[in-house]
């Protein structure tokens, strides 16, 4: 609009100077195409009105121009000055209405009002659909945490069905709660083994202890024959081996999960190893009728192990067999050469079922472990030739096709086997442990000292030693026995390690702390129940020159005594 002003001013020179009223009027008829100008005046110079426009009939121009422009509510009111050159001639007043321009405003309102609206459902719709997608995924999960911490039921599960983010967070949740739930039956599964182990040993134990305390009582009631004396010790004797190789099998898997087996790395010549373990067991294998077969490669089998711990897997496998295997049955053992060495032996027993093979080589597991079970046992021995195996390098498997088709396990060494870092310690085999007999010369004239705060085992070791001929004194306390090496120094000391007050240790130091004429070096073994390969390093440690696990042979502790005595020139 004030542009069309100033069109008009600068055309309105010439008739404001000439006071040509027609033409300034034909000028400002110009501005009837502009609805909303209400009213266009020509003022002269001196402030007459030369000629006007009124769009409205009965309308008058002001008898004198406004002195400036201004902005109303209503209209706007336009003054332009008319020049000509830089002479003012006459003013240019137009009025204009503002109707159109709030109708305007009033539509674009409403069309911004009507956008926002728009714009707020859009939104709306927008949000409660991501809500939906996001929101209530995210609801359910935390309902269904709510409801797993009140019900300990980790079977619930969260829906997820998408593959966004959120879907992410639904699949590790339930991914989480797959793996607490494994946690948990793993848990529930060691419970039962747990239990069922605790049952088994309790009945392992017990069984054995009935036999030698109910043959004990027989004895002392001197009711018995030579014939069943004899007999009565006997299954005293078998009862105890048996509860020693319980007590060693458990130390085994003891040793094996923590990491410390003991071997002692050497030539191992595989073809004796399986002789001698078949020699042990042909005396059960021909009680029940077995057929035994032993076939073994004439080639040298000469590898590198634990010659004992080797003899005791051939033995766990042959007595398997043997105790599996019906009477008339067959018992079949290979050792074939082949890129390394390959032991089978394969039974006609009464198998193995499938679903049992993944786990009959762990620990404390069983095919049948309930208390009707036909076969005893602890479940650790496969356990324990397993670990030995691989302590060897090998690898062990077991092969079956159900109950009543027989087993065979085979065993796997390289013909070369490394040293994995097991502790170095003497092993012996409670199956093959020789007899007990008596040289009354063995040890005559050697002086002994026996220390232990046991008197059963002082007085078992007084009457071995004195059996063989030695000189022996007992003393119950460290205490006691330094003062009879002050009073008497014998030529050999005899001492439990763990003792009330003062240990076997306390005692060995202050006894090597002594000078060589008062008894400084008399030779020591310690004889105790600590039977780790630690223990054995403490106790050469701490000054003993020899160390013997209870339960010991009989004539193994006389023969070492003996040994060690001729070794030190001991013997008065």
């Amino acid at each position: 609009m004030l542009a069309q002003s100033a069109i008009i001013a600068e055309n309105s020179g010439a008739p404001l100077t000439f006071g040509d009223d027609r033409v300034a009027g034909q000028i400002l008829e110009a501005l009837r195409v502009r609805p909303n100008v209400e009213m266009a005046c020509l003022y002269q110079l001196g402030g007459a009105v030369l000629t006007g426009y009124q769009r409205d009939p009965g309308g008058a121009c002001p008898g004198q121009p406004p002195a400036g422009s201004a902005f109303g509510w209503q209209a706007i009111h336009i003054v332009t000055p008319v020049t000509i050159g830089r002479d003012r001639v006459g003013t240019l007043y137009i009025r204009r209405e503002l109707g159109d321009m709030y109708d305007r405003i009033r539509v674009a309102g409403v069309t911004i009002l009507v956008l926002l609206l728009l714009a707020t459902g859009a939104a709306f719709l927008i949000s409660a659909r991501i809500q939906q997608s996001i929101a209530s995924p995210l609801l359910q999960l935390a309902d269904t945490a709510h409801a797993i911490s009140q019900t300990r039921d980790y079977t619930l599960r969260a829906p997820s069905a998408s593959n966004d983010e959120i879907g992410v967070v639904m699949r590790s949740f339930n991914e989480m709660l797959d793996r607490i739930t494994d946690a948990l039956e793993r848990e529930r599964q060691a419970g039962r083994l747990k239990d069922e182990f605790l049952a088994t040993l309790s009945h392992e134990l017990r069984t054995p202890l009935t036999a030698m305390l109910g043959w004990t009582r027989m004895l002392r009631s001197s009711r018995l024959d030579a014939a069943m004396q004899a007999k009565a010790l006997e299954i005293i004797e078998r009862n105890a081996r048996a509860q020693a190789v319980l007590v060693e099998d458990l130390l085994d898997m003891s040793r094996i999960v923590s990491g410390k087996p003991r071997l002692q790395i050497g030539e191992a010549d595989l073809a004796a190893i399986v002789d001698a373990a078949v020699e042990v067991v042909q005396p059960a294998a021909a009680a029940k009728r077995l057929e035994l077969k032993v076939e073994i490669d004439s080639r040298p089998a000469m590898s590198y192990g634990d010659t004992g711990r080797l003899q005791q897997v051939v033995w766990n496998l042959l007595s398997n067999a043997v105790k599996f295997t019906p009477p008339d049955g067959q018992i079949r053992v290979r050792l074939e050469r082949d890129n390394g060495y390959t032991l089978s032996v394969q039974d006609t027993g009464s198998g193995i079922e499938p679903r049992y093979l993944p786990i009959i080589f762990e620990p404390f597991r069983q095919a049948d472990g309930t208390s009707s079970r036909e076969y005893g046992g602890l479940g650790l021995g496969l356990a324990i030739v397993k670990q030995l195996v691989e302590l060897h390098g090998g690898t062990i498997q077991a092969h079956s096709l159900g109950h009543g088709t027989g087993a065979t396990f085979e065993v796997h060494l390289p013909s070369v086997v490394p040293s994995r870092g097991a502790a170095l310690a003497p092993h012996r085999s409670s199956q093959s442990l020789p007899p007990s007999r008596v040289d009354e010369s063995l040890l005559r004239g050697l002086r002994v000292l026996v220390v232990d705060d046991e008197e059963d085992a002082r007085v078992l070791l007084e009457t071995v030693l004195t059996q063989h001929g030695a000189d022996v004194t007992t003393v119950s306390s460290a205490a006691d026995a330094l003062a009879e090496i002050e009073r008497h120094p014998p030529d050999m000391l005899l001492s439990d390690i763990g003792m009330p007050h003062e240990d076997g240790y306390f005692l060995i130091r202050e006894v090597r702390a002594r000078p060589h004429a008062c008894g400084g070096s008399i030779p020591a073994i310690a004889i105790t129940a600590y039977a780790t390969a630690s223990d054995r390093l403490a106790v050469e440690a701490a000054g003993f020159q020899a160390h013997v696990a209870k339960p010991f042979e009989l004539s193994e502790v006389a023969h070492l005594v003996a040994a060690l005595g001729h070794a030190t020139g001991s013997r008065s």
